[in-house]
């Protein structure tokens, strides 16, 4: 069994990396941004809607490791906790951990998959626009409209980890995915 991490800015194509490994491998996918945006239309304040989310993908992804599955989390890692504790997940349950990035350094395709995706609640809606659920007074929406793209830095893990570039086609970034995650797996 394995348990993928995901990471990577909004849009920069973890979703569409984690379809096509799901795909050749039959993981189960589990997206951060369906359980985010869940929690915010049932009225959950954001703040607690994004621990929420994270709490319920780890929970689903223990279970479905019990299970015997491959998961995915579908998600940027931009707070240490999130690798220690997916990492921690890994080990309990006796999985292979990896962790792929996704990048794009052209930010005129970065904008444009963030302008032409299906948007869910809890997601940016270009690279100076936040949800409109996120606090206005908050940095974070303070930080994005501003254009500062620290906020989306990347906390790595301490073990060998994939860096993608995504403008390359989609059949690449998830055969090299592949391949690394059977480097894992050995």
């Amino acid at each position: 069994m394995f348990l993928l991490q995901m990471a990577g800015r909004s849009g920069a194509g973890k979703s569409s990396v984690a379809a096509g490994v799901a795909k050749a491998t039959g993981a189960v996918v589990l997206d951060l941004d369906v359980l985010k945006s869940t929690a915010l239309d049932v009225g959950v304040e954001w703040n607690v809607a994004g621990r929420l989310a994270y709490e319920g993908v780890w929970a689903v992804a223990e279970s479905l490791l019990g299970q015997g599955f491959h998961v995915i989390c579908d998600s940027p890692c931009r707070f240490e906790n999130i690798v220690t504790q997916t990492m921690a997940l890994a080990e309990r349950k006796g999985a292979a951990y990896g962790f792929v990035e996704c990048v794009t350094s052209d930010r005129n395709e970065l904008d444009r998959r963030l302008r032409s995706r299906p948007r869910r609640r809890s997601q940016v809606v270009d690279l100076t626009a936040t949800s409109a659920d996120a606090p206005r007074d908050s940095e974070l929406v303070r930080r994005i409209q501003g254009g500062d793209d620290t906020i989306w830095a990347t906390i790595y893990p301490p073990t060998p980890w994939l860096q993608l570039d995504t403008t390359e086609p989609l059949e690449t970034t998830v055969e090299k995915a592949l391949a690394y995650l059977a480097e894992r797996q050995a």
